[in-house]
């Protein structure tokens, strides 16, 4: 993600927040070996796609194989899901709307997205 913040900010912004610790975050194996996380937090009136990392098996499908699996959750407690992504992260941007987002809202740095509700 850094290189889309300094896209955006021309700098790694200092008071952008890291996860100090992964124990929220699910992580995603593929053959007995760990290729991602993905971080939901539930709120009182949606779900929130907090992180959906696949860093060393993208365009595999693998992505795509956990995103269904966390629409399902949001469809199963009937929740929306929702996310934001940078504007300057378009193809991030285009495989959320590929599984069916919609655009909710949209800033100068980041587009709101969901699904379901």
């Amino acid at each position: 993600m850094r290189e889309y913040a300094i896209a955006l900010w021309d700098s790694w912004p200092s008071n952008l927040s890291c996860r100090p610790s992964i124990e929220e975050c699910q992580i995603v194996m593929v053959d007995g070996r760990d290729v991602g996380c993905v971080t939901v937090e539930r709120h009182y009136d949606h779900l929130w796609l907090d992180e959906l990392y696949i860093p060393t098996s993208q365009r595999k499908g693998i992505g795509s194989i956990v995103l269904t699996g966390v629409i399902a959750d949001a469809e199963r407690v009937e929740m929306p899901l929702r996310l934001s992504v940078l504007t300057t992260n378009p193809a991030a941007a285009d495989f959320y709307l590929r599984h069916g987002f919609r655009i909710r809202q949209q800033t100068a740095e980041r587009l709101y997205l969901e699904v379901g509700g």
